[in-house]
């Protein structure tokens, strides 16, 4: 049979306080991280479930791309700096995970290692570059409108940053549009690229609804040419319905 502890006032006194104090220092920490905007969770994540990858590839938008993406799940997934710098070798493969190895050392911090990939693999283009790519080609008749302004903003994108207003990269853009549009579209029209895209998608609708009332008419015309009876070489019937084989057929009858 169990036996039954009795406690003296004293100590259950003291033991009520010790429950106090201790309820009160939780809630105080608690209290504190929630002011700091603290996250228990915080720093305590990494990238062994990350699904995006770098193979090493010499290619702005591909190591852009990478680093948006590992920065964005970094700070989802509330990876501390530490851990992110410990876990960053686990996205590489290829060339970019023999690079890592030589130059892991020289990445103190998480900041290091970001600009060492970018310094790398995507080293900042003089301007002079970006103009010459800008300006290289225009825009061919089967590329959308969307996509066109999309890469020619991308390359304004790497110049120092304040170069340019959205009215001059629309002058510098204009020019390079395929005739098409600038037949409908003045520049005096535009304001911003969405004024440009918005104008451009109508002229696209257009075309688009052009060329399919075009190709039904060739194919009505072109049906309209194949049927043509076997029996008389005339149009707009068949050798089953041809009124002249029915005729024939008949006065060979009666003359039989």
């Amino acid at each position: 049979m169990a036996q039954l502890t009795q406690m003296t006032n004293e100590q259950l006194h003291a033991l009520i306080e010790a429950v106090r104090a201790a309820a009160v220092g939780a809630a105080g920490s608690a209290a504190a991280a929630a002011a700091e905007g603290a996250d228990p969770t915080k720093g305590k994540g990494s990238f062994s479930t990350c699904t995006h990858s770098f193979g090493g590839a010499r290619d702005h938008d591909v190591v852009e791309e990478f680093l948006a993406n590992i920065t964005l799940y970094k700070e989802l997934e509330g990876i501390s700096d530490e851990n992110a710098l410990k876990g960053i070798s686990l996205l590489f493969y290829g060339m970019a995970s023999t690079w890592w190895q030589g130059v892991r050392k020289e990445a103190v911090t998480w900041k290091d290692a970001i600009d060492l990939i970018r310094d790398h693999f995507s080293p900042t283009k003089p301007a002079y570059q970006v103009y010459m790519e800008f300006f290289q080609n225009k825009q061919d008749d089967h590329v959308p409108i969307d996509t066109f302004v999309i890469q020619k903003r991308a390359l304004l994108a790497q110049l120092p940053s304040g170069r340019h207003d959205e009215d001059t990269e629309l002058d510098l853009l204009f020019g390079l549009l395929n005739i098409k549009y600038r037949k409908h579209i003045t520049r005096q029209s535009i304001r911003t690229f969405k004024d440009l895209l918005e104008q451009g998608r109508i002229i696209e609708h257009n075309n688009q609804e052009d060329q399919e009332l075009v190709a039904a008419s060739k194919n009505t015309r072109g049906s309209k040419r194949t049927t043509r009876c076997t029996y008389c070489s005339f149009r707009g019937h068949t050798f089953d319905n041809c009124r002249k084989r029915q005729k024939d057929r008949h006065e060979e009858q009666q003359e039989e």
